[in-house]
């Protein structure tokens, strides 16, 4: 039956590995960060819940409609990458640094690297952007 079959919606665009590597991680700007006692960063952002779930959970006597804030603590590794997300590294310089500062092999620094990339692009702390730069006084460089 056609009327219960789930209708496909366009994902997100597919990029090559290679095209991966290039991208530069910058940090959202609805993230804020604090220093811990050790020198490790703590990412403090807002979630946003589905209006449905909101709804639910107000109804339940469970939220307040206050912005639910969360904190997500980085080990040292994990703050060496993110002061390296400003913009102007690539992932494959990320990878490049981890390989060489922490004498890992360049696969296994480009796995743990690209994870931890991954998991906070999905929590909406980053962006990558793309490899090419524009202009910076708005005219074409052709």
């Amino acid at each position: 039956m056609k009327w219960f079959r789930k209708k496909r919606r366009p994902g997100p665009p597919v990029i090559s590995r290679a095209e991966a590597l290039q991208a530069r991680p910058v940090h959202s700007d609805r993230v804020s960060e604090e220093r811990t006692d050790e020198g490790c960063a703590r990412l403090v952002y807002e979630i946003h819940y589905k209006p449905w779930f909101a709804k639910a959970a107000q109804r339940m006597g469970k939220w307040d409609d206050r912005p639910m804030i969360k904190r997500l603590e980085l080990d040292e590794m994990g703050t060496r990458a993110w002061e390296l997300m400003d913009g102007e590294h690539t992932v494959q310089d990320i990878v490049d640094i981890f390989a060489e500062t922490y004498r890992l092999e360049p696969r296994e620094s480009e796995i743990s690297v690209t994870a931890f990339i991954k998991d906070l692009g999905q929590r909406g702390l980053i962006a990558l952007l793309d490899r090419v730069r524009p202009p910076q006084d708005g005219r074409n460089s052709s």
